[in-house]
């Protein structure tokens, strides 16, 4: 096994780098059509747009009133995708937007784990610059849930946050994922609890940049290179631009290269392509004991 684990490291280090395309924001769904959220980067083009997203520069346009002005570096479009983003055909998602009064000592963290979203999510929605908030200062917070394409009608919204609302945090083992099939996940098995002579382990949650390894022999498992988490640590990696979640166990280490430099994990083909991304970078959530 650590034959295997000191091939793949050298098979990454020997990899040639890949551009970084961090501008694909998010994914976001309106009236049944899917849109990408991107960030203009220099030399782009509404042309060289249209052909990354499959769509058209007229299509572009219409969604973007701003764009009589021209295109400006760090503009921010809502672009028509094209492809084919949906993790389950049979189903669908509908956003159910509420509003969340802040209460004395509440923090950004602590709304973000009681409705399970991102910090940065909440931050966007609400066009917040800063970790800081006031009392009874009014959020905006969204949830998708998935439905059936019988069941899909329009986003619901709600303007107050109902009373009878309670934490939609649960532990880490507990987290709602949808079930894969059993060959295409990493059985874990618990660990005996009995008299642990070592540390408690501490749990991560961070965001940043997964890219995809290119691999000459694409493997049947899922893997990852991770800067700090050990060598047989599960990590949990969540899409942050549709959600979609796969599980992967750590067998390196981040090779310390200025390519590397943003990167927080590297993801092997197949769950890079189980994540559905559109990017060889893209944002991602991960979450771990360590």
């Amino acid at each position: 096994m650590r034959k295997f684990y000191s091939l793949i490291i050298l098979l990454v280090v020997g990899l040639t780098s890949v551009s970084a395309q961090t501008d694909s924001l998010r994914m976001e769904q309106e009236g049944g059509k899917n849109f990408v959220i991107h960030k203009v980067l220099s030399g782009q083009t509404l042309y060289s747009l249209s052909k990354r997203y499959l769509t058209s520069v007229d299509a572009i346009k219409k969604e973007n009133p701003t764009l009589a002005s021209g295109l400006q570096v760090g503009q921010t479009l809502k672009i028509p995708y094209g492809g084919n983003v949906s993790a389950a055909p049979a189903s669908a998602t509908v956003t159910n937007e509420i509003t969340h009064t802040v209460a004395a000592g509440e923090t950004l963290f602590a709304i973000s784990r009681k409705y399970n979203v991102a910090v940065a999510n909440i931050k966007a929605w609400n066009s917040l610059s800063s970790n800081s908030l006031a009392l009874n200062q009014k959020l905006k917070i969204r949830q998708e849930k998935a439905v059936s394409p019988q069941e899909v009608s329009q986003p619901q919204t709600t303007t107050e946050q109902p009373e009878e609302v309670t934490p939609t945090t649960t532990a880490p083992s507990e987290q709602p994922t949808e079930t894969p099939k059993t060959d295409e996940v990493l059985v874990i098995e618990e660990a005996p609890q009995n008299n642990y002579p070592g540390s408690e382990f501490k749990q991560y949650e961070v965001e940043g940049v997964a890219e995809v390894i290119e691999e000459d022999e694409p493997s049947s498992k899922f893997f990852a290179l991770h800067r700090t988490a050990k060598i047989g640590t599960v990590i949990k990696v969540r899409n942050l631009m549709n959600d979609l979640t796969v599980y992967v166990r750590v067998v390196g280490t981040i090779p310390e290269t200025t390519d590397n430099e943003n990167v927080i994990i590297k993801l092997n083909k197949r769950a890079y392509d189980n994540l559905k991304a559109i990017d060889k970078r893209f944002r991602v959530e991960l979450s771990y004991f360590n």
